[in-house]
């Protein structure tokens, strides 16, 4: 007896706790900074959040995600469209305070990824995708590589990471090397830029992939996708997802659309802020719902929250702010002095004499970049003696500071070179006041901002 009564407090207690359980889940549900609960954000469709991601096992680093967009299924209809998310994105990540939005993966994987998404977009996410850049290369060439207009000379190089873009304007066929080039290539655009080159991509993909000869190329293709893809979708959905999305490009494309906002520098670091009641309103029609009061509302008081810890990031009220970046900062740093300890440093002797030789110009260059003023080496490839002289004082009436670079071998076009791939300074670098050619090498060690390489087409 004694036994029965004791079963049936436990199941008393159990009963208890599990009503309580769901009665505080009910009544004090987790809101987003929007007011909302998880239960009214938009769930009209098959939201699929898709991560390109590049983790770095050997250094131990998770990595960052990307590539980030959304895929929006409509299972009745079998149509389907595209939200691509500028990675730059300053969003509030939970228990991280506010960062860009590719750094949630770097805090806290997919999970906090995809939480981050559903506050920023007033949606529900009911599954993910998870792209690993590692097996981008051999997807790419598993496929027999893609056909690309390439839209202009694309220059990059990272001598910490290794890291080079070196694409020419035009059509080309891109293997999997240079498609991850193409991808990846940022400059004075930003991540629109690079928004536009991955859409533009995705779809030299599909074209491929719907080709004739594509079947030679299944068995590989099935392996690379296994090896590269992580995804929670059941394999049903995703034969419905593709066949959705074939039918749609085929009779009038794939919907794509971009976040809505604007880029803007804050202590240096760039970002994409978002228009959160352009947003919420793009959502309401991607997600084919009505706005009700309740979901405006929401958007006006996020928009405000949002308004208010931009504001107080600009005024420099945020110990926090840009945490991220200056984690990068001291990570290349580290590097670098790495880097210089296996190469063996230059001697003091060494060291001294070519800082001798820089004399008082560069000493003078060097006070004015620390406070901020873009400093540029102009060196006179023009083959005209009165050309160099000319284009310095357009520059210093720009607002440049310039270092006589000396005269170079001839040219034909004028070419501009940034040492770094701050945002802040490849734009400024894109205003130089004449026409030329912006390529990025980014070199910790220089001593000005960007060289100018003065050509023949100078004018």
């Amino acid at each position: 007896m004694r036994s029965i009564f004791e079963a049936k407090i436990l199941m008393i207690v159990a009963a208890v706790c599990a009503v309580a359980y769901m009665l505080f889940g009910y009544l004090n549900p987790e809101k987003g900074m929007d007011n909302l609960a998880p239960s009214d954000r938009l769930n009209m469709k098959k939201n699929i959040v898709v991560l390109g991601v590049d983790e770095r096992a050997e250094e131990h680093d998770v990595g960052r995600s990307d590539t980030l967009f959304v895929v929006m299924f409509d299972t009745d209809k079998k149509a389907a469209s595209l939200l691509s998310i500028p990675r730059d994105t300053r969003v509030r990540i939970k228990g991280h305070g506010w960062d860009k939005i590719n750094h949630a993966y770097a805090y806290g994987g997919r999970e906090l990824t995809q939480n981050t998404v559903e506050e920023l977009l007033g949606i529900h996410i009911n599954n993910y995708v998870m792209v690993d850049f590692k097996g981008f290369k051999g997807l790419v060439d598993a496929i027999g590589g893609v056909d690309i207009d390439v839209e202009k000379d694309m220059y990059y190089h990272d001598t910490w990471d290794g890291f080079k873009i070196d694409l020419k304007k035009g059509r080309q066929h891109l293997d999997g090397q240079t498609a991850i080039q193409y991808v990846r290539y940022r400059d004075e655009e930003g991540d629109i830029g690079r928004i536009r080159r991955q859409q533009h991509f995705i779809m030299a993909v599909y074209e491929r992939i719907t080709s004739a000869n594509m079947l030679l190329h299944i068995p590989g293709l099935a392996k690379q996708l296994t090896n590269m893809v992580k995804t929670d979708l059941p394999l049903s959905d995703m034969v419905d997802l593709g066949r959705a999305l074939h039918s749609m490009v085929k009779e009038k494309g794939l919907a794509m659309a971009t976040v809505p906002g604007t880029p803007e520098y804050i202590d240096g670091i760039s970002y994409w802020l978002p228009d959160i009641t352009d947003l919420r309103e793009q959502m309401v029609k991607m997600q084919g719902a009505t706005m009700t009061d309740r979901y405006k509302s929401a958007a006006e008081l996020m928009e405000q929250e949002y308004t208010a810890a931009v504001e107080k990031a600009k005024s420099g009220d945020d110990s926090a702010e840009n945490k991220e970046a200056v984690k990068e900062e001291k990570e290349q740093l580290e590097k670098k002095k790495e880097a210089e300890a296996k190469a063996g440093k230059v001697s003091k002797d060494a060291k001294d004499d070519k800082d001798a030789k820089a004399g008082k110009a560069d000493q003078t260059a060097e006070v004015k970049k620390s406070a901020g003023t873009t400093v540029v080496r102009l060196v006179n490839c023009s083959g005209s003696k009165t050309a160099g002289a000319d284009a310095a004082a357009r520059l210093r009436s720009a607002g440049f500071t310039v270092i006589s670079g000396g005269s170079g071998e001839v040219v034909a076009q004028t070419t501009v070179i940034s040492t770094t791939n701050n945002g802040a300074v490849v734009g400024r670098l894109s205003n130089v006041p004449f026409s030329h050619k912006l390529r990025i090498s980014r070199d910790g060690a220089a001593d000005c901002d960007g060289v100018i390489m003065l050509g023949a087409d100078y004018k």
